[in-house]
């Protein structure tokens, strides 16, 4: 039975062929999807009893014969598909079809009729409907190519117009207090003074003066950066830091760069 209404839906590509859209002879995946599975209010319910079937068209190419990125990635995310060869995905096929992806389709007038049609193929397991939450790896990738941007509109500093900041102050030991007479018992001895609180952009400004070009580029020095955040802070990242983590960061961080 053809697919009759709108959502998220849990399902296997049953068939998958490579061919040519008919308007524009674009190269598109065609793949026949069995839907068992529907979100509804915010629970997987089974509607495998229902027989839905939808063919989903992915074109793989732009009208100007550019390759069609979006619905590669979607393509290998949800099939592991390496995106070097697409008639790897009807080579494929008979394996495929037991594989779960997640489809969401929408309804679309076309020449005056209503027609289902998928929008969106997704891993099976996203976070359809959700809040989505970056992960470590989104988290580095977004610090090293837009961070110093992000800074730059806050206030902060660049790799190429750094400005000048005061080192934290190093922790100090006092000296033993001299013991107290017999009777009273013996005062204990102080402890370190922790360094003074610094914030991100004192630790990054007293950085960048060890990273100066031309040997230092603005994505070598930002790599460098959260190299040795990594280091000094194992499992944590920047956003967690407190003033107390960027003194040490401050006071440290110049002293673990790794020359060329």
């Amino acid at each position: 039975m053809f697919a009759n209404r709108e959502g998220c839906f849990n399902a296997y590509p049953v068939a998958i062929g490579i061919g040519q859209s008919r308007q524009n002879k674009l190269l598109q995946a065609v793949i026949q999807y069995r839907l068992v599975e529907e979100l509804a209010d915010g629970q997987w319910v089974d509607c495998s009893g229902e027989s839905l079937e939808i063919t989903g068209y992915h074109i793989l190419e732009k009208r100007d014969h550019s390759l069609n990125e979006n619905a590669i990635e979607s393509l290998k995310a949800s099939l592991g598909w390496d995106g070097s060869d697409p008639f790897w995905l009807q080579d494929n096929a008979e394996l495929l079809a037991e594989k779960l992806v997640q489809v969401k389709l929408i309804a679309e007038e076309y020449e005056g009729q209503r027609a289902i049609k998928v929008q969106y193929l997704n891993p099976y397991g996203s976070n359809y409907g959700g809040v989505p939450k970056a992960d470590d790896e989104l988290r580095r990738n977004i610090a090293n190519r837009l961070g110093s941007k992000f800074r730059a509109i806050a206030g902060g500093t660049s790799v190429q117009t750094p400005k000048p900041a005061g080192k934290p102050t190093p922790p100090k030991s006092a000296p033993p207090k001299p013991a107290a007479k017999q009777a009273a018992p013996a005062a204990p001895i102080a402890t370190a003074e922790p360094p003074a609180p610094a914030t991100m952009e004192q630790a990054w400004t007293e950085f960048i003066k060890h990273c100066q070009p031309p040997k230092w580029n603005q994505e070598a020095t930002e790599k460098e950066w959260f190299r040795i955040l990594a280091e000094l802070f194992p499992g944590k990242q920047p956003d967690q830091l407190n003033g107390a983590d960027w003194a040490i960061m401050l006071e440290q961080g110049p002293g673990k760069i790794i020359p060329f």
